[in-house]
């Protein structure tokens, strides 16, 4: 329940100021755009069907346009160097356009499920580029936020390594603590708990609503501990603490930046499939249909 209440309270907009207000604008702006050319597709599309009864190819030749601009954000994102406009633009515009897809497809479709197979297929993949780009689109609001707050730039790749070295760095700290303090307290007690935290990223799910359960685990080892140590022991226990508290701050990052990039290996491959099945499907519109 803690866990799902600290969730809900990362999804609440902060408190709105004067640069948060332009953005909101910003987003109206695009998304009234977007509608209003949804709009207008939709109405023109319902006048051709009611003289000539072709709405559906206003809505499938405006639906691959749209899926064209869509395809045109991921090309943006490869040449950061041009001059094409800022990257928030282009996102707000493919967030927008994107939402509109969505009714426009089924204005198209004629229904939530066609009959054929090959429009099956294309369903198959419209559906899995709609769901993944709505989670990414609210992953990539909430998730950014969270790092911030975590402090510290941490590079996706190199965390494996960083919690390799912690875990090297904490057994050369607790082998050089019993040969001081001349007892095997803390080295049991390691090899029994604390070694398993260190051996690869722990609380993950923890760690992606937000709660608080890998401080919560760390700090009841710790203090379960340290009763039972002089104070040389305890000494060496509070750096012991120290670099377990940043390796549950790279689990946070694992877990985070690993969301980030997993919902694109969703979202990317289904909608460039998406768009050569609708590419072909309009082909073979236009030879064998009209």
């Amino acid at each position: 329940m803690r866990a799902l209440l600290t969730l809900v309270r990362s999804l609440l907009p902060p408190v709105p100021d004067r640069d948060t207000r332009g953005a909101w604008l910003q987003l109206g702006a695009y998304w009234g755009v977007a509608i209003a050319l949804w709009l207008l597709v939709a109405a023109v599309a319902y006048r051709a069907e009611r003289r000539l009864g072709h709405g559906a190819v206003i809505t499938g030749y405006a639906l691959f346009l749209v899926m064209l601009a869509l395809g045109a954000f991921n090309v943006r994102k490869r040449l950061p160097a041009l001059p094409l406009g800022a990257a928030r633009a282009w996102m707000l515009a493919h967030a927008a356009m994107g939402g509109v897809a969505i009714p426009l497809y089924f204005q198209h479709s004629g229904g939530l499920w066609p009959a054929g197979h090959y429009e099956q297929l294309i369903a198959v993949a419209f559906y899995a580029t709609a769901v993944s780009g709505i989670l990414g689109y609210f992953l990539e609001w909430l998730l950014p936020r969270r790092l911030t707050d975590l402090g510290g730039e941490v590079v996706f790749d190199r965390i494996p390594a960083e919690i390799a070295a912690l875990r090297e760095r904490t057994e050369v700290l607790i082998v050089e603590a019993m040969q001081e303090a001349g007892s095997s307290t803390l080295g049991r007690y390691y090899s029994e708990s604390l070694d398993w935290f260190f051996w690869r990223p722990r609380f993950l799910v923890s760690h992606l609503v937000g709660a608080n359960r890998s401080a919560r685990w760390i700090r009841g080892h710790i203090s379960a501990l340290r009763r039972y140590l002089n104070e040389h022991e305890r000494q060496a226990l509070d750096r012991v603490e120290a670099l377990a508290q940043r390796k549950s701050q790279l689990d946070a990052h694992y877990v985070l930046q690993g969301t980030l990039k997993l919902w694109l290996f969703v979202h990317v491959p289904a909608a460039v499939l998406l768009l050569a099945l609708a590419l072909w499907h309009l082909m073979v519109v236009n030879v064998y249909a009209l």
